[in-house]
């Protein structure tokens, strides 16, 4: 199974949000422990003032109107808001609104511990004549007090607050607590405002992001441009380069890199040399042996004629690899070596056909007149020959060898397919690899050095194509050259 992908910045900003999350926990939990903090101090800021506004907002209407209208007023308060109104006595019994049970944490919390702080000063009269105490003031009094309690059954949270209701003709102030009820800890949006919260934490994120940003950006940059690097080393091309300017591992990767791009360079550099000098110096050899045997063939006896022949046979087979193997190596500098030009393709293909066809193979084109390119001529034409003699060679006799090409945008997609045994499917990914044939045996009368389709390869790449085998539906084996209608170069992958 495959595992969905996910970048690495998007990994640390993960991570730090896990880490934030972490410390947040702890430092509550913390804090819980060495002050004893609850829930209560959700109301010591804007969430109790907001509370108290209602609250006190809630007072001046209840005091415009009877006892009698009180529970509807907070019926009606009650369905705007999504919670539960309550008024309970100084002694916590419940005076207005729906019956609640409240727990025994909550109903220690009714019962209004300032009515001993409200109750009046004994009049003394003064030595000089009666002396009149001016009324306090509703701002001197001391703050209202708050609670807010989780229980463990519904409604779980609880938020009341102790409040003074003037009521009757004297206007005689009541004391009572405000109780407001609901499963939910937002309460409507009365006990806690989430949105403030999420508006904070989408800014650490924002902020963090934006801190974070240069550094992980820098660091997916350079690890993208190695992942580059390494995919274009393992196609082949071995002059890539990394900038290693990092003082960090990364720029330590990239050394490491370049290092190893060069030390293959330079291996498969000597290997070529040395296969091309190989190839070079067996010519002469093999070029001399055919010369005697060419004398032996006319001084020879009728009886040594077959062995003569035989001995032909392997030299003209040694001739063809040596030949493969030199066209193999020098098809590395085709673009130091050749010029592009302009030429028909059509043209070009009945050449090929003609010369390498043979008189048992039959040939269907599908190729226009006006298609023409401007690339490297005698790559392509080296190219296009392999093919067609692997074709001719495998499936001459299994049907006529289908050659289409069309421009598609940019390129010319030309296709060579025949109705052959083809190859085993396991064998597509290697098919164009060096001496790689998917015959079990080596033997000559089943097929070449595997060194043809290895030149195509080169020979395409070199005109800034690609070449690729697949296996069609209807059986044999099919070679798809797609290669630009004008050249810029070869391709990164020579």
């Amino acid at each position: 199974m495959k595992h969905p992908r996910l970048p690495i910045y998007a990994k640390v900003l993960l991570w730090f949000c896990v880490n934030l999350a972490l410390l947040l926990v702890l430092g509550g939990l913390f804090l819980r422990a060495q002050f004893g903090l609850g829930l209560d101090w959700f109301l010591s800021g804007p969430t109790g003032d907001r509370f108290e506004s209602f609250a006190e907002r809630l007072t001046m209407e209840l005091r415009q109107m009877p006892e009698e209208e009180w529970a509807a007023t907070l019926r009606r308060h009650d369905d705007a808001l999504g919670v539960t109104l309550a008024l309970f006595g100084s002694d916590a019994s419940q005076r207005v609104g729906p019956p609640l049970s409240p727990p025994a944490k909550v109903r220690s919390k009714l019962i209004d511990k300032r009515q001993s702080e409200r109750m009046p000063p004994p009049f003394r009269p003064d030595r000089k004549g009666p002396k009149v105490r001016a009324p306090k003031s509703e701002d001197e009094n001391p703050p209202k007090p708050r609670f807010m309690v989780r229980a463990e059954t519904s409604p779980k949270y609880w938020v009341g607050i102790h409040l003074s209701l003037a009521h009757g003709e004297g206007h005689s102030r009541i004391p009572v607590t405000l109780v407001a009820a609901s499963d939910s800890i937002t309460g409507g949006g009365l006990f806690f405002n989430p949105w403030p919260w999420a508006g904070l934490a989408a800014g650490c994120l924002l902020l963090s992001a934006l801190v974070w940003l240069p550094v992980v950006g820098g660091m997916t940059r350079a690890i993208r441009r190695v992942n580059e690097a390494s995919k274009r080393i393992a196609a082949g091309t071995f002059s890539v380069r990394l900038p290693d300017g990092r003082s960090d591992e990364l720029g330590e990767l990239a050394s490491s890199v370049n290092s190893m791009a060069a030390q293959l360079g330079d291996y498969v550099s000597q290997q070529r040399r040395i296969t091309a000098d190989v190839a070079h110096e067996l010519c002469s050899p093999i070029a001399r042996m055919q010369m005697a045997l060419g004398v032996l063939e006319q001084r020879g006896t009728p009886e040594q004629a077959a062995y003569l022949t035989k001995i032909d046979a392997e030299l003209q087979h040694m001739a063809r690899l040596v030949e493969e193997v030199m066209a193999f190596s020098k098809a590395e500098t085709l673009p130091e070596r050749e010029t592009p030009e302009s030429f028909e393709l059509r043209s070009m293909i009945e050449a090929l056909i003609a010369r390498d066809g043979g008189s048992e193979s039959t040939f269907q084109i599908d190729v226009p007149e006006s298609l023409s390119l401007h690339t490297l001529r005698d790559a392509l034409e080296r190219a296009l020959g392999n093919v067609i003699r692997n074709a001719v060679r495998y499936a001459g006799q299994a049907g006529p060898v289908e050659i289409r090409a069309a421009q598609d945008k940019a390129d010319v997609r030309i296709v060579i397919s025949d109705h052959g045994p083809g190859v085993p499917r396991e064998a597509l990914p290697r098919l164009f690899e060096p001496f790689f044939r998917p015959e079990a045996a080596r033997a000559r009368h089943s097929g070449g050095s595997g060194l043809g389709l290895a030149i195509v390869k080169r020979c395409i790449e070199a005109c800034g194509g690609e070449a690729t085998a697949s296996l069609p539906e209807t059986g044999g084996l099919m070679i798809q050259l797609t290669v630009p209608v004008h050249w810029h170069g070869p391709s990164s992958k020579s």
